[in-house]
């Protein structure tokens, strides 16, 4: 029989309708094994000096990040054998929001950087009533910060993008077994770390069918 020792029984810490934050609402056991996974030596990272977007490379707010790619819906689905030990997390956020199609999960890593730097604003995909979720993985600094804007066309996203005048809706402090899940349609950014590394988990879900063009503008 598993052990829910440590497991809150009521793990919301924030609720709004467009954001829940939960903490420790998986076993501190647990919370030990995934991180120890993510520390093995031999598990693949793949570097990206553009981490938020191919365009805009030149914004110092694009800046790098190390990523193990655990699940891609345009990308065959399963692309690593972590997927499995890190889909209970994931089901037991789906569950707080109501939401059960799988689109995208990856472990996000940057180590700490000489300053806190709030990087580029940015909504992960086009799909309607898709949620993020932010999994902290270990204690570090670098909030993630929710923004008021929102869209799902390019047409507003690159018009935000230009006049860059984004307003903060709320920003969510890295703390081990923490989860933050917000609207997809949602402006947001992570910020670097300066004290030490920022392991995440960033998973994508939505409510309906997966369209084909869910990625169109990451």
């Amino acid at each position: 029989m598993i052990s829910m020792t440590n497991v809150k029984n009521d793990p919301i810490t924030a609720i709004s309708t467009d954001y829940v934050i939960l903490d420790d609402f998986i076993s501190l056991t647990y919370q030990e094994w995934l991180l120890s996974l993510i520390k093995d030596d031999n598990l693949m990272w793949h570097r990206k000096d553009s981490a938020i977007m191919d365009a805009n490379s030149a914004d110092p707010r694009n800046g790098f990040c190390n990523f193990h790619y655990m699940y891609e819906c345009d990308k065959g689905g399963n692309l690593s054998p972590l997927s499995n030990a890190f889909v209970p997390m994931a089901l037991n956020v789906m569950d707080y929001i109501s939401a059960y199609n799988l689109m995208r999960m990856r472990v996000n890593c940057v180590p700490a950087m000489f300053q806190n730097v709030t990087q580029l604003p940015h909504i992960d995909s086009y799909v309607p009533d898709s949620w993020n979720v932010i999994y902290y993985l270990d204690d570090s600094d670098g909030d993630t910060v929710i923004y008021n804007e929102r869209t799902l066309n390019d047409y507003d996203y690159n018009k935000y993008l230009k006049e860059d005048n984004f307003t903060e809706m709320t920003r969510v402090s890295p703390k081990k077994g923490r989860a933050v899940a917000f609207k997809g349609d949602l402006f947001h950014a992570s910020t670097t770390p300066n004290k030490t590394w920022r392991p995440v988990v960033n998973i994508n879900i939505s409510k309906n069918p997966i369209p084909q063009n869910a990625y169109s503008n990451a």
